[in-house]
């Protein structure tokens, strides 16, 4: 019944806000606008009667104001203002309910005070650059002059302007609407931010803590210590997973981008016959997921003698990532003028070399997105060394320790899984360490990777 008040409350509200919406537009489209315009158009049949008896100011036909009543016009309003409401709704109620349990909650008291002097803080200094730019100060001592509190404010008003601005221009920097609008902004990037670095600065906690069975219940040990890492390099075969993805990881993204690229090339710069038959296969066989094919790779790898061999997983890696990665390829060299291939074959150049000297520098960009891809999809993917490294390989010896063909995955995941060997701290230091390479391939090729991303997606 909740829940039936809740539906019929959303559609009354999603009621009035369309109604509101229509009824200004209609009356600003006869040059009546104004806040005291908004809450007319609030009131349902008033508004619409109150605007139809007044005399146009402008000079506008008539079918232009009966368009705004169309189907089509308000089937966008009602879907625009729900989605808005909704977004509303869904942003309120946690904040809400938040606010609510603050009361009597000292944690989330001191939560929500930090909370909003970041807020308060990042809206000063958004304020200060804002007023300054008017003035004509831009750059990074505008910036820094905004971090100190009021301060700020009094240095650039005493400043004399650069820019010819209007007092009404530097007044709109203070009106309500902008600050409501700024504080909206701050509350959300301070809020994405908490939520991307809680997490982080739980992951470094848990790694100092040396915790084996209980899930830590604060932020950052009292007394972090190094326990957990020594532990990982020590009783555990960790180097070995370590060194086991490492090298999958290195294949997939050298071998898996060399033949993806030399694939993509011939379907994007040749003409034969059955391209058109084959490009389609390939986009039909990436809407498969890959764990559909586990028991066919099972006897696969059991008939040629593979199980048991980290390395051999790199042909499933990239066998799987080559209808995807080929069609992102394959659309970024299309792009490429094909008159720069005959400019290069009349000058006498060979196909290879066009294909080493022109088309590879110019795909620099999604050909690294595709190979920081290849990387790191071996890292944490458990479902196939799970599957594939839990027997032992042919001709093993009876003693033979099967834990040091495991990958990281399949060892990281014991420490929270197995009763015997649970390790949190473990878990956590272990996922420190699995970052490094990853984040160091992101800063070094990041200029690239953002280009890359939107490479493929224009034209193929």
């Amino acid at each position: 019944m909740t829940l039936l008040y809740l539906l019929i409350a959303y559609l009354v509200v999603l009621g009035l806000l369309v109604n509101m919406g229509t009824i200004y537009d209609y009356a600003a489209k006869k040059g009546y606008e104004g806040i005291k315009v908004r809450l007319r158009a609030l009131i349902p049949f008033y508004g619409y009667s109150y605007y139809k008896k007044l005399e146009s100011l402008r000079l506008i036909e008539e079918g232009e104001l009966e368009h705004l009543f169309s189907v089509q016009i308000l089937g966008k309003r009602i879907a625009l203002y729900g989605g808005l409401l909704l977004l509303f709704i869904i942003i309120m109620v946690p904040l809400s309910t938040v606010l609510v349990l603050s009361v009597n909650n000292s944690l989330l008291q001191t939560l929500m005070t930090v909370y909003l002097i970041i807020i308060s803080f990042l809206m000063h200094q958004g304020t200060v650059v804002d007023y300054a730019g008017k003035k004509g100060y831009t750059g990074v001592k505008v910036g820094l002059m905004g971090l100190i509190p009021v301060y700020g404010f009094i240095y650039y008003k005493n400043k004399p302007k650069k820019r010819n601005a209007s007092k009404e221009a530097i007044r709109e920097v203070f009106r309500f609407p902008n600050m409501l609008s700024r504080f909206f902004v701050y509350a959300e990037v301070t809020l994405v931010a908490v939520v991307v670095i809680v997490p982080v600065v739980y992951i470094f906690g848990m790694a100092f803590a040396n915790i084996r069975t209980d899930i830590p219940n604060q932020i950052w040990p009292d007394q972090p210590t190094f326990e957990a890492f020594r532990y990982l390099f020590n009783e555990t075969n960790f180097t070995t997973w370590y060194m086991n993805t490492l090298s999958i990881a290195l294949i997939n993204m050298f071998v898996g981008t060399f033949l993806i690229t030399g694939a993509a090339y011939v379907f994007a710069r040749f003409s034969f016959k059955g391209k058109k038959a084959g490009l389609l296969a390939i986009l039909v066989l990436q809407a498969f997921p890959s764990f559909m094919g586990l028991i066919a790779m099972y006897v696969l790898f059991w008939k040629f003698g593979l199980l048991g061999q980290p390395r051999m997983l790199s042909i499933l890696y990239i066998g799987g990532s080559i209808p995807g990665n080929l069609w992102l390829i394959k659309g970024f060299l299309s792009q490429i003028p094909k008159d720069l291939d005959e400019s290069a074959m009349i000058d006498g150049a060979s196909k290879f070399q066009i294909f080493i000297k022109i088309i590879l520098p110019l795909a620099v960009p999604i050909l690294t997105f595709v190979a920081v891809s290849m990387f790191m999809g071996p890292w944490m993917d458990y479902l196939l060394p799970g599957y594939l490294l839990r027997f032992s390989p042919a001709g093993a010896p009876t003693d033979y320790d099967i834990t040091q063909q495991w990958t990281l995955a399949i060892g990281l995941f014991r420490f929270i899984n197995d009763q015997t060997y649970r390790h949190y701290s473990a878990f956590a230091a272990g996922a420190l360490l699995v970052g490094i390479p990853i984040t160091i391939l992101y800063m070094v090729f990041q200029r690239y990777l953002i280009e890359g991303i939107m490479a493929g997606a224009t034209k193929g």
